[in-house]
């Protein structure tokens, strides 16, 4: 159990097939700030149907009204259940976090922790944050814009239709976006395209020439303040009363996962772990002024029977499990001052190199990274790293195939296999640069 849920509650985040297919036309409740729970989940936590409730993730949180999932919610929710395979305990069971759906605007607005089912936490705002006669009505909403954003569509701000988020639950430094009124959007896009038209080159019409680009239906934006000053949400109404000030859209803009620039040192972790068939190389750590990097790798050796090694079809298979057979680590970063980095974004990449004749293995390397912030604290002088726990997606073992079947047809679905840590490493800091 995590230290957090002794007062928060865990879901995991599910997806309805609907949403995927874009046709969400049907749902007054999509394009609202709203979640969704299981009747007795609601019960079991104390939730109300209506209450504001607080999402929180690894760095951002808002908040959203909370209720019931339908009948058609449950029906339509994408539920695998996977296989989940511990392996230092394979009997072990993996919990099962109760489900949460994430309306539109909510979704936007928190990140989802970080491990092999995408996870939330939900807690019920104490009684001193919030007013005795219900949700806290927003007065005065200020949204943070950009100068150029008038020279690009002059007028804009009095072409907004703040019917679109009326009824929206918002705190402070939420992105929002607000639909622009019909008529205006599509005369500005006739406008763009009759600006395309005249400054195409001669030719034939339609031929080789670019599109215009489809003009925004909404205004995006972020929520930089609030009147009355001191709660911890609003709710916008028909009275609610909107102004515009350049900047605040830092978070808009993506600053809530910095980009790692002007390198300030490079602290070595050299560190290294192997579980099952891989080897990963924890290599460095960069710190930026806001933000950290780390550099990570891994290496990963597949035994192969001598019956598939001389199968060119088993070997081809094997290949593209293999690219898509990587690691994801679950950190944690903590200074010798109490302070905790998250990590806020990952990525990388690399591939199979292929089998390896010499010893019947297929081979894979990745480099990775991680980033965390904010950047480090200038007067730490160690920092702890725990990898909390590793964990695949794995194709299972191909089963035997019938003479006539395709190969594909013949695979089983795949399953999370998980190493669980931590494994700790204790590295100091010693600035490389003044």
């Amino acid at each position: 159990m995590d230290g957090d849920d002794d007062y928060r509650a865990k879901f995991r985040v599910v997806c309805r097939r609907r949403q995927r297919a874009g046709d969400i036309k049907d749902d007054p409740n999509w394009c609202k700030t709203i979640v969704k729970v299981e009747s007795r989940y609601m019960r079991k936590f104390g939730i109300k149907e209506g209450d504001v409730v607080r999402i929180s993730g690894s760095t951002k949180s808002t908040a959203a009204i909370c209720l019931p999932m339908s009948d058609s919610d449950m029906q339509e929710t994408d539920e695998s259940e996977r296989e989940v395979e511990f392996l230092d305990d394979p009997e072990k069971r993996a919990r099962r976090y109760p489900g949460i759906i994430l309306c539109g605007p909510v979704s936007c607005n928190v990140d989802t922790l970080m491990g092999w089912q995408p996870t939330v936490y939900v807690d019920k705002f104490s009684k001193p944050e919030t007013t005795s006669d219900g949700i806290p009505e927003a007065e005065m909403v200020t949204l943070g814009t950009i100068e150029v954003a008038e020279k690009i569509m002059p007028g804009y701000r009095s072409h907004l239709d703040y019917s679109g988020v009326t009824g929206f639950v918002v705190t402070r430094n939420d992105l929002i976006n607000i639909p622009f009124q019909k008529e205006w959007a599509e005369k500005m896009q006739h406008n763009l395209q009759k600006g395309q038209k005249l400054d195409a080159p001669a030719g034939r019409p339609g031929r080789n020439r670019p599109r215009a680009p489809p003009f925004p239906g909404q205004f995006q934006s972020a929520v930089t303040d609030v009147k009355p000053e001191g709660m911890p949400f609003w709710l916008i109404t028909e009275n609610t009363r909107f102004e515009f000030k350049n900047g605040g859209l830092e978070r808009l803009l993506g600053r809530h996962i910095p980009t790692p620039r002007n390198l300030l040192d490079v602290i070595p972790i050299s560190k290294h772990i192997s579980v099952g068939t891989t080897k990963i190389t924890m290599a460095s750590l960069e710190v930026y002024p806001d933000t950290m990097k780390m550099i990570w790798y891994s290496h990963q050796r597949i035994k192969i029977p001598e019956s598939d090694f001389i199968d060119a079809r088993i070997m081809n298979r094997m290949s593209q499990r293999v690219h898509f057979d990587n690691p994801r680590l679950v950190f944690s970063v903590e200074d010798d001052l109490g302070n905790r980095y998250a990590n806020v974004s990952k990525g990388g990449g690399g591939g199979t190199n292929g089998p390896d004749p010499t010893t019947r293995e297929m081979v894979s390397d990745f480099s990775w990274h991680s980033i965390f912030s904010p950047s480090m604290d200038i007067g730490a002088k160690k920092i702890t790293l725990a990898i909390k726990e590793a964990w695949w997606i794995k194709q299972l073992p191909t089963p035997a195939r019938h003479p006539h079947s395709e190969l594909a047809d013949n695979l089983p679905p795949p399953k999370v296999v998980i190493a669980e840590g931590p494994w700790r490493f204790s590295i100091p800091v010693s600035r490389q640069s003044g």
